[in-house]
């Protein structure tokens, strides 16, 4: 094996980064598979709960809460809409329009409860309850040290090479 090939590997069994979106990319595929008879995807479940539940959040208020672009967010939000799941109202733009369930987004939710414990529940048995929580807890606590790893780095420049990192060519 080359130097790169190693360190290739490397990034794959040791990147808390590669290793979350290789999980979430097939958590993603999961719930999307649980959710398509109801006609919507997990990005689309996360969002309504996130909308049904918080007293009418705003795009940005989502967005920050979420981890994600509001701009992208925005999009989703659209969709929505033209769905009539979702209703925005008052306000202008991402940080004034304020989001709430339509009737059909809160029956839609009322039916998605029911799949979601069912996933919920079929992945707990597969991994193990135990394991489900303490992946939850792992996960939330990778999340903090990650956003406290940000600050720091952004106040630090870095070299184009890192130790253990093969030279670029």
């Amino acid at each position: 094996m080359t130097e790169a090939s190693d360190f290739y590997r490397r990034v794959e069994t040791e990147c808390p980064a590669f290793q979350a979106r290789v999980t979430a990319r097939a958590l993603t595929r999961y719930y999307n598979t649980c959710f398509r008879p109801l006609g919507i995807t997990a990005e689309q479940f996360s969002l309504l709960v996130g909308i049904g539940g918080s007293h009418e959040p705003t795009i940005a208020e989502l967005a920050s809460r979420a981890g994600v672009d509001a701009t992208t967010l925005s999009r989703s939000v659209q969709s929505l809409e033209r769905s009539n799941l979702v209703r925005s109202q008052g306000g202008r733009g991402r940080a004034g329009k304020r989001l709430v369930l339509t009737d059909a987004g809160r029956r839609l939710m009322h039916e998605s409860m029911a799949a979601w414990e069912s996933a919920r529940l079929r992945l707990a048995d597969a991994f193990g309850e135990e394991a489900s929580r303490s992946a939850g807890r792992i996960m939330s606590r990778l999340a903090v040290a990650a956003q406290a790893a940000t600050s720091a780095v952004s106040q630090t420049n870095f070299p184009d090479n890192q130790p253990g990192m093969p030279a670029a060519r």
